[in-house]
């Protein structure tokens, strides 16, 4: 299987890092049962980006024919974007890169099926939600000039 990594550099001596749109390089390596293989070091071309970071990301390991992910969060548009290609996700712990796939290799990474900060788990919550009425009307009616707000009855 290959599998891409988010790293500060290159190499499977390089640190993990737990971000996916930003991180400075992906090491993408061949797991081979519990043996790991690295195969090539790529600059992630949408580090610097200014939007769009995670889905240029995506696209560029879809182009390298990676059959997962290991990343501490991905965000939604990344999320789909790896999703409808099939590409898994996962979220591992470890230093480097090398300790990741391991990891990997060793079923002790959990597939993320949710994009970060969405489902329960050890991001914000649930969802965006409704919070603070924002939208809701407050009670001074629903659409400008009428309706429930003050002195209207």
């Amino acid at each position: 299987m290959r599998v891409a990594i988010s790293a500060a550099g290159a190499g499977l001596n390089a640190a993990f890092v737990p971000v996916f749109g930003r991180s400075p390089y992906f090491v993408i390596v061949e797991l081979d049962g519990g043996s790991v293989r690295e195969v090539k070091s790529i600059p992630n071309p949408a580090a610097q980006a200014v939007r769009s970071a995670g889905i240029m990301a995506a696209q560029a390991l879809i182009g390298e024919g990676v059959n997962a992910v290991i990343s501490g969060s991905v965000g939604p548009n990344a999320h789909m974007v790896l999703s409808q290609a099939g590409i898994a996700m996962y979220a591992c712990s470890g230093s480097t890169v090398r300790d990741v796939a391991e990891a990997l290799a060793q079923n002790r990474c959990t597939p993320v099926s949710a994009p970060a900060g969405y489902g329960p788990g050890p991001s914000m919550g649930y969802g965006r939600g409704f919070g603070r009425g924002a939208g809701w009307g407050r009670g001074r009616g629903w659409g400008r000039g009428g309706g429930w707000g003050r002195g209207q009855w």
